[in-house]
């Protein structure tokens, strides 16, 4: 018996495969993480306290960890792009969310959270739009994931950031972006 996710579970759908594997690929992707970050700072403009502690279902992450969480690995994300082009072999690190959620970087207000999405997109569209598309055939290790590219990788981070922008959009009611 197959058991279907939960409609939060996965809200813009599973990870997907990028189209292509070439230069326009890669300015859709830069574009969209982009847009993204638009749309968490429009989201959580003028929220209160209690908007930011709206959950998208019993137990889930607040509005307000889910903005730092997005920004804590986006931020991640680039690190593993530039350790993947820069360093061959490349392991991942993995990142403890749960932990991660406990540093007292959390506790800052979102607009924190928002300000490092922007100047993290601003590193993530130089990469993406500076390196030679075939150097995201790269294979990098990740220790629980296996083997994968770094197309793999673009397009995890590229669907995250949309993925718990639609957890906060359904914990404050606002509908689906997809």
């Amino acid at each position: 018996m197959t058991v279907s996710p939960r409609p939060d579970q996965y809200p813009i759908g599973p990870i997907p495969n990028l189209p292509g594997h070439d230069r326009a690929t890669l300015e859709a992707v830069a574009a969209r993480m982009v847009e993204a970050a638009q749309a968490w700072r429009t989201l959580l403009s003028g929220l209160n306290e209690a908007e930011l502690g709206q959950r998208y279902r019993p137990g889930s992450w607040t509005v307000h960890e889910l903005a730092h969480h997005a920004a804590d690995a986006h931020m991640h994300g680039l690190m593993r792009l530039s350790y993947g082009l820069a360093e061959q072999p490349y392991t991942i690190q993995p990142m403890s969310e749960q932990a991660w959620l406990t540093l007292p970087t959390t506790d800052a207000p979102v607009q924190h959270a928002l300000t490092l999405l922007d100047a993290l997109n601003l590193r993530w569209a130089a990469l993406l739009h500076g390196t030679n598309p075939s150097a995201f055939d790269v294979q990098i290790i990740h220790p629980q994931e296996g083997q994968q590219t770094l197309w793999r990788l673009v397009a995890k981070h590229d669907w995250h950031l949309r993925h718990h922008l639609a957890h906060a959009q359904i914990a404050l009611g606002s509908g689906l972006a997809r």
